[in-house]
């Protein structure tokens, strides 16, 4: 009897099995996936789907069609979080638990149809509806985004170019994603997307409006928290709907007013208006930049007089922005208007960093280290051109995709990058530092002379290798070595700042300052500076008359710690007083109150 019982049980379990197992089949014909109204085809390494109905049709359509690459994904990010938090247990659990209540919050603020979509995604494939969360919810989790976008426009047409720098997500390079959203009675949009990530961070509808995403990081006031603007959904998917949803820019204007974040900087292209715009999106407000002389651009600091000062640091206003911001103007300026989609290719592919031809700092050229995305959506012709890379997109195979006829071929091939024995030398070096230093708390004499070692083991870029070089002999207390290699610094880049802060650093801590004022001023008279670089040269020269009027009083180096006080707090007064500024300049007060 009980054989009976367990016999029945059985096939009622196995039953059940069979009733919910997910048995969804595409058909393959001429290499062209499809199923339902979705299809799939993979050109030059790169999968376009199409997916088409409502919105958990049209997940389900996803999950369907890009089964095999969503699994690939999911054992991707499974590594990232395990070389975030390790391979112990009791971290993972700890790391997925925040990671949930991460999700469920973002999801208090997701509208209806994309948490459907997400659902259908997982009934398509062979993941859980938690997985596939994690996975489109991830990148804007934990990373942060820092970009260049600017939009274009001649008698002949209009443009949108776009860089996407993303640091920590190098690997999701490997599954970019081309997708064309035909949602249900809303305006089919063509997003440039990774394997499983839903929401938009670039993109243009198939009426020619376009959108692409900047960070904005203006803090928020002392006295406020980020979730007293951030009530609107998640910047990503509200750019989608604003695509599936306006083609001109009033519309865009109607539904940003009525939208609240903070921290964002969005550019639109219109084919209808052939105009563009820039949206400051900043403490729940919308500030709206217009096109001016036929260009609009940004990078990640603020166009309006409001987001550049009001809302904006001083700190802010620093290298990574500033370069970016005037290489995007100069090439505007300078690169012909004849072919406008030409001249964007130009723009997003440079690596130019002032006069050097490409950049030897950390994300301080339109096309960088961190440049994982590079595209141009022409508005007028419905096409897309774009490449993907785990660094310098800009210079990897562009590929152009018409919408309308789904045609891909190559735009561009893979271009040089320049210097790319030093870059790529740089790199190695990079790679070495991390596996041998980065993880140590504190470096010991043997560290930096190991240092010293790889360093002239590689064929570095002469200015990057004497900073190296600079600052390891200034570690190891050797003033000689440390100012040999700083003057060589300076004479291959007289006009870059970081340069003379070096020689800086090596005569304040042999305690010569008036030589460290010396520096300060000659930087101030040759280096390309930024507001950041003279609120850093004002309060470091206080610090230094101070230091010497302990040395050795003067009434003239009091005159001039009260006099560069003064300049101090004036350079700072257009700019937003952050915590962190007004803590700095409390400090200088401090030091002028010892004098009165």
């Amino acid at each position: 009897m009980k054989l009976k019982h367990l016999s029945i049980l059985t096939t009622l379990f196995l039953s059940s099995l069979l009733l919910f197992a997910k048995d969804y089949q595409y058909n393959e014909k001429n290499g062209i996936r499809t199923f339902h109204q979705g299809s799939l085809f993979v050109k030059e390494g790169v999968p376009f789907l199409t997916v088409k109905g409502d919105s958990y049709e049209m997940g389900l359509q996803y999950g369907v069609l890009m089964n095999d690459q969503i699994m690939e994904m999911q054992v991707k990010v499974d590594s990232v979080v395990e070389k975030y938090v390790g391979k112990l247990f009791l971290k993972k659990w700890i790391a997925n638990m925040v990671l949930q209540s991460k999700i469920r919050k973002i999801e208090k603020r997701m509208p209806k149809e994309f948490i459907q979509e997400l659902e259908g995604m997982a009934e398509g494939c062979d993941l859980s509806l938690r997985e596939v969360k994690t996975i489109a919810y991830f990148p804007q989790i934990f990373f942060e985004i820092s970009c260049a976008s600017f939009v274009l426009k001649n008698e002949n047409g209009i443009v949108h170019g776009r860089n996407l720098d993303w640091p920590g997500i190098e690997i999701f390079t490997k599954f970019p994603l081309i997708v064309n959203y035909h949602r249900k009675d809303k305006i089919p949009t063509t997003i440039l997307s990774f394997v499983c990530y839903p929401g938009a961070y670039t993109g243009m509808n198939h009426n020619g409006l376009s959108m692409s995403i900047n960070m904005n990081g203006c803090p928020i006031p002392e006295d406020k928290e980020e979730s007293d603007y951030v009530t609107g959904m998640p910047m990503p998917f509200e750019l989608r709907y604003v695509m599936e949803n306006a083609d001109e820019l009033s519309e865009v204007d109607e539904i940003f007013n009525n939208y609240s974040t903070h921290g964002w900087f969005i550019t639109v292209g219109s084919n209808k208006d052939q105009s563009g715009a820039m949206y400051e999106l900043t403490r729940g407000q919308c500030i709206k930049n217009k096109m001016q002389d036929n260009y609009i651009g940004v990078t990640n600091l603020a166009v309006s007089e409001k987001g550049r000062y009001e809302y904006s640091p001083i700190n802010m206003h620093g290298e990574s922005n500033i370069t970016r911001e005037d290489k995007l103007k100069e090439l505007y300026q300078n690169i012909s208007d004849e072919n406008l989609v030409d001249k964007a290719y130009q723009m997003v592919s440079s690596t130019a960093y002032y006069e050097l031809p490409h950049d030897t700092s950390w994300g301080c050229s339109i096309n960088n280290d961190i440049t994982v995305k590079s595209c141009i959506m022409d508005n007028t012709n419905k096409k897309i051109y774009f490449a993907y890379g785990e660094m310098l997109a800009g210079c990897n195979q562009f590929l152009e995709y018409d919408i309308a006829t789904q045609d891909v071929s190559v735009y561009k091939e893979k271009q040089t990058i320049p210097d790319e024995d030093y870059l790529k030398n740089r790199l190695v070096f990079k790679k070495w530092y991390r596996e041998n230093c980065s993880e140590k708390k504190k470096l010991e004499k043997e560290d930096y002379l190991q240092m010293i070692e790889k360093v002239n083991q590689l064929e570095l870029q002469p200015a990057y290798k004497y900073n190296l070089l600079s600052r390891c002999y200034i570690n190891l207390e050797n003033k000689e070595k440390a100012n040999e290699y700083a003057s060589k610094y300076i004479a291959e880049m007289p006009t870059f700042g970081s340069a003379y802060m070096t020689q800086f650093t090596i005569s304040r801590l042999s305690k010569d300052y008036e030589k460290a004022i010396q520096s300060i001023q000659e930087m101030l008279e040759k280096a390309h500076n930024t507001p950041s670089d003279y609120f850093w040269a004002k309060r470091q020269m206080i610090l230094m008359y101070d230091k010497l009027q302990a040395q050795s009083p003067k009434e003239e180096y009091v005159n001039k710690i009260k006099v560069l006080n003064e300049e101090l707090k004036e350079l700072c007064k257009p700019f937003f007083p952050s915590k962190w500024v007004k803590s700095e300049l409390e400090k200088m007060d401090e030091i002028v109150k010892k004098y009165l």
